[in-house]
């Protein structure tokens, strides 16, 4: 798959997340739960405007960052604001009026709009957080001006071939001594050609997974020490992003089955069959559901410029 088709799904996608981001208690409540199994606070989650929590997250980035008021934040793929409204917080926390600043980068423009929103009812100090419409791979900040990026599963967005380039922005964009805290979800295996190249489970961020060898190697040769490249499987039971009554993973959508599928695949939904590649939800109606953790574990990674 191209890199303009995977980044058209993922916008379309994403946007949609968007535009149904206040939508329903029972979807909230399934959001809330993800966030919280992925070590966000009860009181932070509380303390967010409504639907700043997308429920997409595989981390918790900040967790262990350490951030401080003085300190300029770039979170990658920032989407609804979830990350950067905490890190302001904390900011605040330290420093009633702190002199550092967080931006939010994200592709989709309505994303953006929906972060700028949410930020606004936050009553943050003006200019402390600012949300920045691009892609990953072209960041429009100075050289040298950040000390800490994270970002929260999303590089497993990126196309194979810019991941390369994300790794080299991110050093790019900070400060000597700067440093990365990155949530995102790794393949535990090579997957099969069924599964990488299907659209539902590539913007449900499980066919876009890069081994730890490859991420390991983007890091070294973008510029990072390393010896401070660190990668920790958190061992999250990843399944927590299907639905509470089990029927569909939250990243994914139901679809009609289509002629091709293979009710007999027990270990993914996907099939190719015939040269047609296909999600199938046959899947869901024999109660079979993609099992994440088969695939995919979700991993904090950091280094150091």
């Amino acid at each position: 798959m191209d890199a303009a088709t995977i980044y058209q799904a993922v916008n379309t996608k994403y946007s949609e997340f968007a535009s149904h981001a206040n939508e329903g208690e029972a979807q909230a409540s399934q959001r809330t739960r993800i966030a919280a199994s992925f070590g966000y606070s009860p009181e932070d989650l509380a303390s967010l405007p409504t639907g700043t929590n997308l429920g997409l997250s595989c981390g918790n980035p900040l967790a262990t960052a350490n951030l401080q008021p003085a300190e300029n934040m770039v979170d990658l793929g920032s989407g609804g604001g979830l990350d950067c409204l905490i890190a302001a917080k904390q900011m605040l926390t330290g420093s009633p009026s702190p002199s550092g600043k967080i931006y939010g980068i994200d592709r989709s423009e309505a994303m953006v709009t929906l972060a700028r929103k949410n930020a606004a009812e936050a009553n943050l100090p003006e200019g402390l957080v600012e949300f920045i419409q691009a892609p990953i791979t072209d960041i429009p900040l100075r050289d040298s001006t950040i000390d800490l990026v994270v970002s929260n599963c999303v590089i497993n967005l990126v196309h194979d071939e810019d991941k390369p380039t994300v790794f080299k922005e991110i050093h790019r964009l900070l400060q000597p001594g700067g440093r990365v805290a990155i949530s995102d979800l790794l393949a535990k295996k090579p997957m099969p050609h069924h599964v990488r190249h299907d659209a539902a489970l590539l913007v449900g961020c499980v066919a876009g997974a890069s081994l730890v060898d490859e991420y390991r190697r983007w890091m070294e040769e973008a510029g990072f020490r390393k010896e401070s490249i660190a990668f920790i499987n958190t061992e999250k039971d990843l399944n927590v992003y299907h639905d509470a009554d089990g029927t569909a993973p939250c990243c994914m959508e139901e679809t009609e089955s289509k002629s091709c599928c293979d009710k007999s695949s027990e270990s993914a939904c996907c099939v190719e069959k015939n040269g047609i590649e296909a999600c199938c939800t046959t899947n869901v109606e024999a109660g079979k559901k993609v099992d994440f953790n088969e695939w995919v574990a979700s991993y904090q990674i950091y280094a150091i410029k």
